[in-house]
This record gives structure tokens, C-alpha cells and sequence, in this order.
């Protein structure tokens, strides 16, 4: 028992390292999009790319910098708990979107599951117009107003993790696709793509996460990980939904 269960947080270890911080769902199906996007616009030049809200641990920022060493990247959260040994190339600052500190200019600006935490979300796509080089890539993920839940039980609020810390709670729950698509052009930038993520299979994937979660069942990141990454993947190549829990918009600066 005590050699099944080093095994099992060895190859825990090995997944989450390969593909986030953690095995929590939501975070690696937002890091497999992140990445799947990002990755071909980082193989075909050299720059500076800024992740706004890179999260406590930045390991979607610490991954690209070790896969994209020509790169430089700089990350920026309210509360960092980063490896000191993490890329060369990575440089992390604790501060408040709200008051960017950050000047850029930037080739590239990703940001995931930030804008619904901040009372004016306009001013923040604003700042990143300013923030970006002219033809400057921007990537942004959020929660789509329409969200949807599947299986019964699921907690909406996540009770069971407790209260949220500074930054964490929901100012706005969801956007709508077409007015987000409005304030990004009118932010000075070029559409170039929208789609809806979190479908109904990668949705009920997360939500048997989350019930497993609440229930303590022990390995249940590590039992779904090839389950969620597969639909997750389908989802990317096959999926241009109508609807999904979440939104993925890839424009330029103008």
C-alpha cells in the first residue's frame, strides 16, 4: 500500500510538472488551450511576452520559458509562491493589474481568468493596448456568461475551498461574446479569432473533478488527467461550439 501510493504521488508529480502546478481541471484545461494557441506564435519569432496574472505558482509562464528560451517573459499576480530555480528568462513581480506596473512594449500579452476579478475590466484592455507593440499579439480566456452545469451537487461557489483571498472573487460572472469582442476593438485591437471553451464534455469532465474534490476521493486529478486532456484536445480541433462555460479570444494590436 505505502509502494502504490509513493508511485501514485511520484506520477502525480511527473503529470503536474509536464502540465501545470497542479491536476485541479479547470487549470489544466485552460493551460492546454493557453499553450496550444500560444505555441506557434512563439515558434516563429523572439520577444517579450507578458503573462497578466500569472497565478500564485506562474506555471503556465515558468513551462513557456522553459520550452521558448530565445523568449522573455515576465509575469505579474497579486501573490507569487514561485520555485527560485525556476527559467532565466522569467521574471515575476508582485503587483495590482489595476496599476500596471508594467510598460511593455510587449509582443505578446496572455491573461487567463483575470478580467471577471476586476471592477473595470475596460481599463485593463485598454492598458494592454498600450502595453503592446503595434501588431502585438493579445490572448485572453474568461468565463462566458452562459454557464452551464451538468451534474447535480456542484457546488457553484466551490464552498469547500474555503473563503476567497485577496483578488479571487467574481465581479462579474461571465461575459458575453459579442460585447467582450466590442471592448477589445475598442481597446485598439484587431479581432482574430473567438470560440466558446468548456463544452458539455470537458464541463462534466471539471465537474466530476470538483464533486471528487469536495469529496475527498482520493487520486481523482490523476484518474481523469487522460480523460480531460482528450476531450479537452477534441474539443480544440474539433469544436467550434455555440456555447461553453468559457471564452478564448486571440486578437492584434492594431
Amino acid at each position: 500500500m505505502r509502494t502504490l501510493r509513493k508511485l501514485y504521488e511520484l506520477l502525480s508529480q511527473v503529470v503536474a510538472s509536464r502540465y501545470g502546478e497542479s491536476l485541479q481541471a479547470g487549470a489544466l484545461v485552460r493551460a492546454h488551450y493557453l499553450r496550444w494557441t500560444l505555441n506557434p506564435l512563439l515558434q516563429r519569432t523572439t520577444g517579450t511576452a507578458f503573462d497578466a496574472g500569472c497565478g500564485r505558482g506562474a506555471y503556465v509562464a515558468r513551462l513557456l520559458a522553459g520550452q521558448f528560451p530565445a523568449w522573455r517573459f515576465l509575469g505579474l499576480d497579486l501573490r507569487l509562491s514561485v520555485p527560485s530555480n525556476h527559467p532565466s528568462n522569467l521574471s515575476l513581480c508582485v503587483g495590482d493589474l489595476q496599476q500596471l506596473p508594467m510598460s511593455g512594449p510587449f509582443d505578446v500579452i496572455y491573461s487567463t481568468d483575470v478580467l471577471e476579478h476586476l471592477e473595470n475590466p475596460r481599463a485593463l484592455l485598454a492598458e494592454f493596448a498600450r502595453a503592446s507593440k503595434k501588431g502585438g499579439a493579445l490572448l485572453l480566456h474568461v468565463p462566458s456568461h452562459e454557464e452551464r452545469h451538468y451534474l447535480p451537487g456542484v457546488d457553484r461557489e466551490h464552498s469547500w475551498l474555503g473563503q476567497p483571498g485577496p483578488g479571487d472573487a467574481h465581479l462579474w460572472h461571465g461575459f458575453k461574446r459579442e460585447e467582450l469582442e466590442q471592448w477589445i476593438v475598442g481597446a485598439g485591437f484587431d479581432l482574430i479569432w473567438s470560440r466558446h471553451t468548456f463544452g458539455a464534455a470537458v464541463s462534466v469532465l471539471k465537474e466530476l473533478f470538483m464533486l471528487g474534490e469536495a469529496h475527498r476521493v482520493p487520486g481523482i486529478g490523476l484518474a481523469l488527467f487522460p480523460f480531460l486532456t482528450m476531450a479537452t484536445w477534441l474539443e480544440w480541433r474539433l469544436g467550434r461550439g455555440r456555447c461553453g462555460n468559457g471564452l478564448l479570444i486571440l486578437a492584434q494590436r492594431g
